[in-house]
Order: C-alpha cells, then structure tokens, then sequence
C-alpha cells in the first residue's frame, strides 16, 4: 500500500496551536453554510416525495451549487479539518445528484406504515445506504453470519500498528467508528474482515464498505453500461466499462477531499491507484468468466 502512503507529499500546515484558534474562527460559519446547503437539499427531497419534480430540480441544484460554494464562502484552512470539510461537501453533492437520478423511481420503503412525507425525506437524506427501502446497498457477505462488528472493530483496531495496512486500517477504523455510533439497530455492517480479502474483487465487493454505492450506481456505472449497451456494445465489455466508471469516480471523489493536503504527485498517485484498481478488478471479473 506504499502506493497510497502519500506522507512525503503533504503539504505543511501552520504550527498546532495556531491552527486549533484559526480552526475555532473559521468552524462556525462552515457548519453554517454546510446546514443551509443541506437544509435546501432536504427541501428538495420533500418536493420530490410529493412529485413537485420542477421545483425539486431548481432546489437540487441550488443546493449543489451552494454545496460547491461553501468551501469559498467559509474556508477552513487549517490541519486536516479542509479534507473532512471536503468529504462532507462530496457527500451532499453525490446524494443530491443520486436522488435526482433515481427521481422517476425512488427507492421504496420497505416497512408499514409508510411514516410522514417529512420523515421519509429525513431517511432518504440521511441513508447512504437506504437501508430503510428496497432497492437497496446492502451487501450480505458470507463472512457476515460468523463475526460480531464490535469485536472486528477491537481486532483491526489492535493490527493498526501495522505499517503496511495503516491507510486502509485508518479508513476502517474511522468508517465503523461513525457506524457503531450512528447505526440503526438493524444495521448490517459496514465492512467485513480485511483479512478474509482474498483478491481485488472479493477486496471491493465483498469487504471494503460500500458506502458510496448507490451514487456509483446510478451516477457512473448505470449511464456508462447503458449507453454502451445502446449502441451495440457487448454486455461484458459495458459491465466492464461501467465498473472502471466508478472507481475513476470514487478517485476524483478522492482527489477533490485530498486536494487541501497532498501535492500534486500525492492527488496522481491517489487517481492512479483507484483508475489502476478498477483496471484490474475487471480484467480479474474477466479471467474469472473465461
């Protein structure tokens, strides 16, 4: 993973205490912007839940245009905290283009009774996963049914020392850290054993989290797939084709969250990395077939 081991080229930030008071200067006014961006966007799901599909276009991209802006209106240039600002803005934007692409045909919730119009845009807003509807992201690996999160959450954080891991163990950790504290009861996880990982293909479909699908679905591989199946394209080489879309998606995803960190060698190593992965993911689905 010396690959993604960018540390030679972060950029220097200014001296620890500096930036903690800048921090708390700056903090306020991007929470601010962050809410009302996402306070437009929860509007626009409303209007959507009640097939008001005009207005729901004008406020989605009025939120993405305010998503997009937040970073200049209210800057944080301090420590790490512009690359979690970044995420967070992605986040909204991937949601908000998610849902205006699925808007014909939303997700389903899957429970009775169906609750409020206003609960409901609460839930699509906040599930990366839809977990309350149908279709859903939720992946049932067969490592699932043998293994408790808690203790896997224990375990890889005891491996973290590990220095040839300790990106992917470092996202692990974060990522379940905010599913342990923010899951439904129902939840499944969020990832399975690293180190049940026993080829790319099994590394991305089965263990690594799959927070991002549903944007991937619907804003990289389906369009992909399906123009190149409109024109002829054999079905393995559109599968294939919208496979690698989105691993160049989640790299510029990347790319854009890194970019107040890393160098420019640092963002083209973290591109490469997801642009080679995708590669090789589908050349392995392929030798599989053959």
């Amino acid at each position: 993973m010396d690959y993604l081991n960018a540390s030679s080229h972060i950029v220097k930030s200014v001296p620890s205490e500096a930036a903690v008071q800048q921090l708390l200067h700056e903090l306020p006014s991007a929470l601010t912007c962050l809410l009302l961006s996402t306070t437009i966007l929860y509007a626009a799901i409303y209007l959507l839940l009640k097939r008001r599909f005009a207005p729901h276009a004008v406020l989605t991209f009025f939120s993405i245009g305010l998503f997009a802006a937040t970073p200049y209106v209210a800057p944080l240039d301090c420590i790490a905290a512009p690359c979690i600002y970044s995420f967070a803005i992605e986040i909204g934007i991937l949601k908000a283009l998610d849902l205006f692409a699925r808007r014909t045909n939303l997700p389903r919730y899957r429970y009775s009774p169906q609750p409020l119009d206003a609960v409901m845009g609460l839930l699509l807003l906040t599930e990366l996963r839809y977990e309350s509807f149908t279709p859903n992201q939720i992946r049932h690996s067969a490592h699932e049914q043998s293994f408790s999160e808690r203790h896997q959450y224990l375990i890889h954080i005891a491996i973290s020392p590990v220095i040839a891991f300790e990106i992917l163990l470092a996202i692990y950790v974060i990522w379940t850290s905010i599913q342990l504290l923010l899951r439904y009861k129902s939840s499944p996880v969020l990832f399975g054993p690293l180190y049940h990982g026993n080829s790319l293909a099994s590394l991305w479909t089965e263990t690594w989290h799959n927070a991002f699908a549903a944007p991937c679905m619907s804003l990289a591989f389906n369009p992909v797939r399906n123009t190149l199946r409109s024109l002829d394209v054999p079905h393995t080489i559109a599968k294939g084709a919208g496979i690698l879309a989105v691993f160049v998606l989640m790299g510029f995803y990347h790319v854009y969250a890194l970019l107040p960190l890393l160098s420019a060698e640092g963002l083209r190593r973290i591109l490469v990395f997801f642009a080679g992965n995708g590669l090789l993911t589908v050349l392995e689905f392929a030798a599989a077939m053959a």
